[in-house]
């Protein structure tokens, strides 16, 4: 579907996911893709007859701008570059991220493990263990032709495209701004309806939180008519989305505190409180529960940070608490 003048939308589906699927869009004057779906022959035959709609091919393609690298927007651009010959950009913390992530995985299973139990789900261990060989396959890197930095300016054919970093959803997340056209490619920084999964695992030390509403600030006066998100619908009031999305973190911070002061003090427990939009937690599957517990310790981390309140280890479980 033609967005703009020049500009074109590609739905990539997504199994097993209610997003249904991510867009990937195509700068068809210089046959850039912006972000690439999931793995699977579903998807790629979704983006041949999408492009075929244009009287164009995969080998057309010229290059794969990559906003961020989870398996939705980078998993078939192996499979383009069986057919093509396509370069890849994206933030040089994506490589960072990489290398990283080739070290953890080698003990991927003692550390989501140690995890557990720091985040006080150590009954769950047992269940755990029944995943433990699927923990055994070492990922492999994508290759990335060029590294992006904040303010870039990529001039591609047809389309001049600023680089904008904006870490929290994932470290190396970047938007990208066509001042001229007055779109952003939001990439999952900003999505019009679900908030953004911001999360932190115990073995990284960050404050995913603290960046993403930094990264809000950074693009939420671009003077702009369209945005271009990575799931669901375009939209186009960033400002009014933006202070949704401060108000969504700000009440999650608040839940945490009323956790706290009810006398829960666990990572689990805290999060078997919060009021989560997906499911309650007690319907919630294992895996589910790990992705609320790690949103939830992101926002503890935070918390912490800002000095509103202490953490402390006994016996290898985080305990937090309120001044």
């Amino acid at each position: 579907m033609q967005v703009a003048e020049g500009v074109h939308q590609f739905k990539i589906p997504m199994r097993h996911n209610p997003l249904g699927y991510t867009y990937s869009y195509l700068l068809e004057e210089s046959m850039t893709l912006i972000d690439a779906g999931m793995p699977s022959w579903d998807a790629f035959s979704a983006l041949e007859k999408q492009l075929s709609e244009l009287e164009t091919r995969v080998r057309d393609l010229k290059r794969v701008i990559i906003t961020h690298m989870h398996n939705d927007h980078v998993g078939l651009i192996d499979y383009i570059r069986e057919r093509a010959d396509v370069k890849t950009l994206a933030h040089r913390v994506a490589e960072e991220r990489q290398q990283e992530q080739i070290r953890v995985y080698k003990e991927m299973y003692r550390n989501t493990s140690e995890e557990l139990q720091l985040m006080g789900g150590g009954s769950l261990q047992q269940f755990l263990s029944r995943f433990e060989h699927a923990f055994r396959e070492d990922p492999q890197p994508l290759r990335l032709d060029q590294l992006l930095e904040d303010g870039n300016t990529l001039g591609l054919p047809g389309a001049t495209l600023t680089v904008i970093w904006t870490p929290g959803h994932a470290a190396e997340h970047i938007c990208l701004h066509d001042a001229e056209r007055r779109i952003l490619f939001s990439g999952d920084h900003v999505l019009p309806k679900i908030t953004s999964h911001v999360s932190l695992h115990t073995w990284e030390k960050r404050d995913p939180l603290s960046d993403y509403l930094k990264s809000l600030d950074k693009v939420k006066d671009l003077p702009l008519s369209l945005i271009l998100p990575g799931h669901e619908t375009n939209f186009t009031n960033l400002p009014t989305r933006v202070a949704q999305l401060k108000q969504h973190h700000q009440a999650r911070l608040e839940e945490v505190k009323t956790a706290l002061r009810s006398g829960k003090s666990t990572v689990y427990e805290i999060a078997g409180t919060i009021h989560w939009d997906s499911r309650p937690w007690m319907l919630m599957d294992f895996w589910t529960k790990r992705m609320a517990a790690a949103e939830t310790y992101a926002h503890l981390t935070h918390l912490k940070n800002k000095g509103e309140i202490s953490e402390t280890n006994r016996d290898s479980v985080l305990h937090y608490n309120l001044p």
